[in-house]
């Protein structure tokens, strides 16, 4: 009985509302400019205040100009100049943004509590295009695998919905490795030497444009080469690691096992690290360098090693120690005399050779000195 009683008594002061005019008024702007709603009362509700309702049915603005259930009360405002126009009411609505868009009704207030629906607006908001994301779809969740199929869909919101497009990296002639419909773009067969950037563009006519970049990178197993160089002015040998791998875990040099941290990092690209390593040659000790030197890469995939042996056979074609240059030399003129007077007793033959012998030295000495 209690219940039948509130229930009666709540339909009683719920006020039914009356459509009087099915005419749908669709406005249309831009973010950030103004919107103005006028609503013109028949002439039976002339002399009746008009309230503004917005989406959802929620009270905006009241016909003694409060705002009610309003985030930003400062946007709304109720104008009413009833010196000229004592039948027209109108909402201005300023700096509209994409969340104001929806169906705004103008309402008169009865005798009987009766609200009657005068005029229905639907405002439409245009915003530029935004892009959301460029998503990545692929058959290893979202590790991109050489050789394998990707898709690349943008995702972009705006009013009117924007138009997808892509800007493609430059291809060879008849290239059906890449191929774009919609908003999606198949990369049929992805690798290393694919095009890595692939630029999605958003447009609806409402300015600006947007536009993003979704940078691509396959992932790789770790793949090395070693290779090794002496020089002979600076006496070291450098060792050069080439690794190849995407992503890459972790990079080392080792030398008989054991890691070596004096090493030098070289990106060459999204995939290529060199780690170079040099080892100084003493020339009173150079076997200290001798050892097993092992480059070792690792990531997800795999862990990859390669090894280079330093030892007799590297330096073999090498000179280290500077060898001594040898010369000669001939007798002086003070040994020849020291010679004649010690042979004071010697034959008269024995003189004669002495002479032809000094003779010949002389003319030989002169004939080099010419030269």
């Amino acid at each position: 009985m209690i219940l039948s009683v509130s229930i009666f008594i709540l339909l009683i002061f719920l006020s039914p509302i009356i459509t009087s005019d099915d005419n749908l008024e669709n406005i249309s702007i831009n973010t950030g400019e103004t919107a103005t709603f006028i609503c013109d009362l028949p002439e039976r509700y002339s002399n009746k205040p008009a309230d503004f309702y917005g989406p959802m049915g929620r009270l905006l603005v009241t016909s003694t100009g409060e705002n009610i259930d309003s985030d930003d009360r400062t946007r709304f405002m109720l104008e009413h100049p009833y010196v000229r126009y004592a039948w027209t009411w109108s909402l201005i609505l300023s700096d509209v943004s994409d969340d104001d868009g929806g169906e705004y009704t103008c309402r008169v207030s009865s005798d009987d509590r009766t609200l009657t629906i005068i005029k229905r607006f639907n405002l439409t908001v245009l915003t530029p295009p935004k892009i959301v994301d460029i998503t990545i779809e692929s058959n290893n969740n979202g590790i991109l695998i050489e050789n394998e199929q990707v898709t690349l869909k943008c995702l972009a919101r705006g009013n009117p919905q924007p138009k997808i497009r892509w800007s493609l990296p430059e291809t060879k002639p008849n290239d059906r490795n890449i191929i774009t419909f919609d908003n999606k773009l198949f990369i049929r067969n992805f690798s290393r030497t694919t095009p890595m950037d692939y630029q999605c563009i958003a447009d609806n006519g409402i300015p600006p444009r947007d536009t993003r970049t979704r940078h691509l990178v396959p992932a790789i197993p770790p793949e090395i080469i070693i290779q090794s160089t002496f020089s002979r002015f600076s006496s070291q040998i450098l060792l050069n690691c080439t690794i190849t791998a995407r992503p890459l875990t972790s990079i080392k040099w080792k030398r008989n096992r054991i890691e070596i941290n004096n090493i030098k990092r070289i990106e060459i690209n999204d995939y290529t690290i060199q780690l170079i390593l040099l080892l100084q040659i003493d020339p009173m000790n150079y076997t200290n360098i001798f050892g097993m030197y092992e480059c070792e890469a690792e990531n997800q995939f795999k862990v990859s090693k390669a090894f280079i042996i330093i030892d007799e056979s590297v330096l073999l074609n090498t000179t280290i120690m500077k060898q001594r240059r040898t010369s000669s030399t001939s007798p002086s003129y003070a040994q020849i005399e020291l010679l004649l007077n010690r042979s004071s007793f010697v034959t008269y033959d024995l003189y004669l050779i002495l002479l032809m012998y000094i003779f010949l030295v002389n003319y030989s000495t002169g004939f080099y000195n010419k030269r």
